[in-house]
């Protein structure tokens, strides 16, 4: 029986740095069948030259350039793209390990009741990338997936493969947001009933490093806002059966969220900033733990 092609989306934004890397981590894939496709949002150093060398000796890369529109759009633009049965997510500056599709996609096939098979990432600060971290906020899924991802984002796009058809039905990533347009995506899928399972498997490595959208001053501010307007929109859309279900979930949120604004907007304070930024870096990074799964 053939394998199912599997569609990988990087979108790239001046990602030189590590876009030849990432994109090795691809082509060393135990499993072949596979496109790969790199949306250069409009970048300005030479991630275009570096994705098109390899589109030029792998007929399995494609090279998609875009003006500048940002990750969400980047990631939509790739899927409209996609042409196979399985779409997969690869930020430009991370890794897959070697048996990541392998590993996924045997997952979906054994299981065509799951909409999105989600596995075990491991972290790895750049200046030290022989030192692999977990991040405890990226667990095994509850059994309301929908309030699980309501509450928090556990999982991360690297660690995930779906059935393009899931994005086909209920759309896929909230353009023009700054944040929350990933939580957002698991949130809608689960709110349609799409199952997610888990799995084990460690099949990628996510890079941290000071260029990050997470440790720049304005990421509070920004994802208090994004998030209150995800629970208007998610709210909205559901059922009044399901909305006094989640009543006091709903509330409950927006009081944590309006707290997290306000702090946000005193971080925009260059005179707040310069104390309370250390202090929150020094909190999120209580969330790593050195990794004790095997690669």
């Amino acid at each position: 029986m053939d394998k199912p092609l599997v569609s990988v989306v990087v979108p790239a934004y001046n990602a030189e740095k590590y876009l030849d890397e990432t994109i090795k981590s691809v082509v060393a894939q135990a499993y072949s069948n596979w496109e790969l496709i790199i949306v250069d949002d409009g970048s300005t150093d030479g991630s275009a030259a570096i994705a098109k060398a390899w589109a030029e000796k792998d007929k399995r890369i494609i090279y998609v350039y875009q003006t500048n529109q940002k990750m969400a759009t980047a990631r939509n633009t790739g899927i409209a793209r996609a042409k196979g049965k399985y779409i997969a997510f690869l930020d430009a500056d991370n890794l897959f390990l070697p048996k990541k599709l392998e590993m996924q996609v045997a997952h979906l096939e054994a299981h065509p009741e799951v909409g999105v098979s989600c596995a075990h990432i491991l972290h790895f600060y750049e200046h030290e990338p022989q030192v692999l971290y977990e991040n405890k906020n990226e667990v095994s899924l509850a059994e309301d997936q929908f309030s699980d991802f309501l509450h928090r984002n556990s999982v991360n796009v690297l660690a995930v493969l779906v059935h393009k058809e899931c994005f086909d039905k209920y759309g896929a990533f909230q353009e023009g947001w700054k944040a929350c347009d990933e939580q957002y995506v698991w949130i809608n899928l689960a709110a349609h009933s799409v199952p997610f399972a888990y799995i084990p498997d460690t099949v990628g490595l996510l890079r941290l490093h000071d260029r990050e959208y997470s440790v720049r001053r304005e990421f509070i501010f920004e994802t208090a806002t994004y998030s209150l307007k995800m629970l208007d929109i998610v709210e909205a859309a559901l059922t009044p059966e399901r909305q006094a279900k989640y009543k006091e979930d709903f509330a409950a949120l927006r009081k944590e969220w309006n707290r997290k604004l306000f702090i946000g907007k005193l971080l925009q304070n260059p005179l707040f900033s310069w104390f309370m930024m250390p202090l929150f870096l020094l909190h999120r990074g209580k969330n790593f733990t050195k990794a004790t799964k095997k690669q």
